[in-house]
């Protein structure tokens, strides 16, 4: 009987044990295994909030909230060093404000610019950065090579777009472009740049003022039925002084020899670009 009474014990401890592991916060993307099946169940585009490292964040779209914090905040994609205390941070395509909490979290005496032109997710990112107002400064705008506007192609999640309608949706709405080039005169120790295909002809607009930038990460978007420029915008990184390492984004062919045609783009690349020592 006492034998019986200490193996329930043990099962029931187990049991309480697993339990209340799912709700410990995973100690890099700040929340628990409970809130992440939450959330991989949610609605596809429909906003919600979330508590990160305690503090509750307002998403656009659960799944691409999801994908952005394994990649940022675990996977520390955007990871750099800086001499400097309180670094200068250029983010374009800021979404929801992912990128700029984790860089605030990394850098804390950060000074950080957020571009970011579809309306609901900027709302969302404004949400997100308001305790950072002071240091953090956001923009309802594209950057663009002039001052114009642009027909943008909103998704809902991750792949707003001024140049392809990635999602199919055909939802498209007018949005103000900035020439990027006039913030580009000063040293910048990060620029981010994932601008869902736009960066295409945005880096040789702004090739001249890449002496500023210190360190750069460029997410690659290879438009279906374009010349693939991926060669020349290398060569432009290294004409500029950087050098540059290559991950894969996300897979878009399995079978490039078996003639199997591209969803959305036919090369997502996650170029990670350095000064040469």
């Amino acid at each position: 009987m006492i034998n019986l009474l200490k193996k329930v014990y043990r099962l029931n401890k187990r049991a309480f044990n697993e339990y209340k592991s799912k709700d410990l916060l995973h100690p890099k993307t700040g929340i628990s295994e409970r809130e992440r099946k939450r959330l991989q169940n949610y609605p596809p585009f429909t906003e919600g909030k979330v508590n990160l490292f305690g503090k509750p964040i307002y998403f656009t779209d659960a799944a691409g909230f999801l994908h952005s914090l394994d990649e940022i905040f675990a996977d520390e994609i955007y990871k750099f060093t800086t001499d400097r205390d309180d670094p200068y941070i250029i983010d374009c395509g800021a979404n929801m404000g992912l990128s700029i909490l984790y860089f605030k979290k990394l850098h804390p005496k950060s000074k950080i610019i957020g571009f970011e032109p579809d309306e609901n997710t900027f709302d969302v990112l404004q949400k997100n950065t308001l305790e950072y107002s002071d240091s953090v400064k956001t923009h309802k705008e594209a950057v663009w090579t002039e001052n114009t506007e642009l027909t943008f192609f909103s998704e809902g999640s991750l792949a707003g777009s001024t140049v392809v309608d990635f999602s199919n949706k055909n939802d498209t709405k007018k949005v103000r472009a900035i020439d990027f080039k006039k913030y580009l005169d000063q040293k910048i120790d990060f620029l981010k740049i994932d601008i869902e295909g736009a960066e295409n002809q945005l880096i040789f607009d702004i090739k001249d003022h890449l002496v500023n930038v210190n360190k750069m990460f460029l997410e690659y978007h290879g438009i279906i039925g374009e010349t693939q420029n991926l060669g020349n915008i290398l060569n432009l990184l290294t004409d500029e002084g950087f050098e540059y390492y290559i991950r894969l984004a996300g897979e878009t062919i399995n079978y490039p020899f078996c003639d199997e045609k591209p969803v959305s783009f036919n090369q997502q690349l996650n170029i990670l670009c350095y000064r040469k020592k």
